[in-house]
């Protein structure tokens, strides 16, 4: 399992407690004594743009991330960045991995470290052939969470069910979706004689 403090943006202390758990605890603390006053609080709709930059390769912004994206050459790509699938897998992986440390941090949980395997089953049938038995999608889910504590297993446990009840990414995976789609087309039409 890799431990938190092979990323360059924590320490070792960081993981464990500390400022950066007081940090944490006060953020939930501050966020849920606001829901209590305004329900409301917090609802808001996000946006990100893509923009297909060259070949298969896009460029994804919001606010001030960029994210790349683009597929193998297996499927005309140059393999210039993760696959969508890909992203679908990390944003699975950081939101639960996110949600346990934000579970721990307000049950005052000692975590030493999290790791999120996300894996997906899917065929390449479903999305390149429209009569194939397979969806264009993923056709099973799973992940895998550890985490080391020198806390009760129950309690991580407890703590797993919590962040697992109440992560966006996983409930908008578990979940059917309203979509809405609205397209514009441009057309360049040249304007002589």
């Amino acid at each position: 399992m890799a431990d938190l403090a092979d990323d360059d943006t924590t320490d070792r202390h960081s993981a464990a407690g500390g400022p950066r758990e007081e940090q944490i605890l006060q953020a939930l603390v501050r966020l849920e004594s606001g829901l209590r006053r305004r329900p409301d609080l917090g609802r808001s709709s996000t946006r990100s743009t893509t923009t297909l930059v060259e070949g298969l390769r896009c460029v994804s912004r919001e606010g001030g991330h960029v994210v790349a994206s683009d597929l193998g050459p297996a499927l005309g790509g140059d393999d210039t960045g993760p696959t969508p699938s890909a992203l679908l897998r990390a944003a699975l992986g950081s939101c639960l991995a996110m949600g346990y440390r934000l579970r721990a941090a307000r049950h005052g949980i000692p975590v030493d470290s999290i790791e999120v395997q996300v894996e997906t089953d899917s065929a390449i049938g479903g999305m390149l052939d429209p009569d194939s038995p397979f969806p264009p999608g993923c056709i099973e889910i799973r992940y895998r969470a550890e985490i080391e504590s020198p806390a009760p297993v129950e309690d991580i446990e407890r703590l797993i069910d919590d962040a697992d009840r109440l992560s966006p990414v996983l409930d908008a995976l578990s979940r059917t979706n309203r979509v809405i789609r609205v397209a514009r087309v441009a057309t360049n039409v040249g304007g002589g004689c």
